[in-house]
């Protein structure tokens, strides 16, 4: 089961650089729930809730920069949960400056479906919240 979340997770970036949002929102249980990193996109916080609240936070994400996109640099395998290493990049629509940041994102899938997605600037954060400290 687990390598079959692994590949939700591949195919959800992928469709979100190519800004295929529905794609993933087909993978999004109803009851999903979202905590998106903090202080990253001005008004974007606490917790989005369901396929529309992902389509929400999405929005505000592209609404901010231009060609934005994520780079996966790993995935860890964590049982029903996948731990994804990233990038995200993007120029800022107003300012026109070049932004990246480091984030680590956790993902929980139940029966196919994405259930909790939280992100976290921190490496050691997020493998503490995946059972995974070292």
């Amino acid at each position: 089961m687990s390598e079959e979340n692994v590949e939700i997770m591949r195919r959800s970036y992928a469709a979100f650089n190519r800004g295929d949002i529905e794609e993933i929102v087909a993978d999004v249980a109803p009851d999903f729930e979202y905590f998106p990193p903090a202080g990253v996109i001005p008004g974007v916080m606490g917790v989005y809730r369901g396929p529309e609240g992902f389509r929400q936070w999405s929005g505000a994400f592209w609404g901010e920069f231009d060609d934005a996109h994520i780079e996966v640099h790993e995935f860890v395998d964590a049982g029903d949960q996948v731990l994804a290493s990233l990038t995200l990049r993007g120029r800022g629509k107003q300012s026109g400056a070049e932004s990246s940041w480091t984030a680590w994102e956790l993902w929980t899938v139940r029966d196919g479906k994405l259930v909790h997605g939280q992100a976290m600037t921190s490496r050691d954060e997020a493998l503490e919240a995946a059972g995974l400290s070292e």
